[in-house]
């Protein structure tokens, strides 16, 4: 395989990951609180969702996913309700001490839940899909185009890909967790809570384009 596409890929894969979005307010948030390991379990859900729909774009199936109306008004629906949990819950654990901010910690802090969790906020994202049709459907169009044989190495390409995402994401995590045992309680909570908003407004986003979607249906 072309040392040249290689580090395309790799470089393809940070550049995915740069953008802030609800995957990084999240593991951000994870890592402040909860530290770098509980924020990687939830990388590595996340990576997981990703895969999966890089495989897609690969095999050309992203595309008439991304184009079908019914599919992206649940995923919508899904998205919201996923991220104005998250984000409920989590105010509410900052706001309500003791008995209640103790149970959501426990659950917050369970290994598989968090790599659940990573995985259904990337899965439930209409935004992944289109964002890796347009960015990695083109780069498989252009790469294809001058290496033939590169579409039938689909699995180094999509692992090389993702090893650039986590290059970004696990220095990212790192450097947060270990701000977290260096700021006072009060100051995190802060910086939880900022996040939280954010990820309401998300939330409160999806549903909009979700309705927005759902008029389009209508009109179409």
């Amino acid at each position: 395989m072309p040392l040249d596409f290689i580090i395309s890929a790799f470089v393809l894969g940070i550049v995915v990951a740069i953008p802030p979005g609800s995957v990084t307010i999240i593991a951000c948030q994870r890592a402040l609180k909860l530290g770098f390991r509980n924020s990687i379990y939830f990388t590595l859900g996340s990576c997981l969702s990703d895969i999966f729909y890089l495989a897609l774009v690969y095999f050309g199936v992203a595309s008439f996913i991304a184009s079908n109306h019914i599919y992206k008004i649940l995923l919508w629906f899904v998205c919201g309700s996923v991220l104005l949990f998250i984000g409920g819950t989590s105010i509410c654990s900052l706001c309500n001490k003791k008995e209640h901010a103790k149970t959501i910690d426990n659950y917050q802090s369970s290994r598989f839940a968090t790599f659940i969790s990573g995985i259904v906020v990337t899965l439930s994202n209409p935004i992944t899909i289109v964002g890796w049709i347009v960015v990695a459907g083109n780069f498989y169009l252009i790469w294809n185009k001058k290496y033939p044989g590169i579409r039938d190495h689909g699995i180094i390409t999509i692992a090389v890909i993702m090893f650039g995402v986590l290059v970004y994401f696990i220095p990212l995590t790192y450097i947060v967790s270990r701000l977290g045992k260096m700021l006072k309680e009060k100051f995190i909570n802060i910086l939880i809570l900022v996040g939280n908003i954010f990820l309401i407004v998300f939330g409160g986003m999806a549903f909009y384009y979700a309705v927005k979607s759902i008029q389009q249906l209508f009109v179409l």
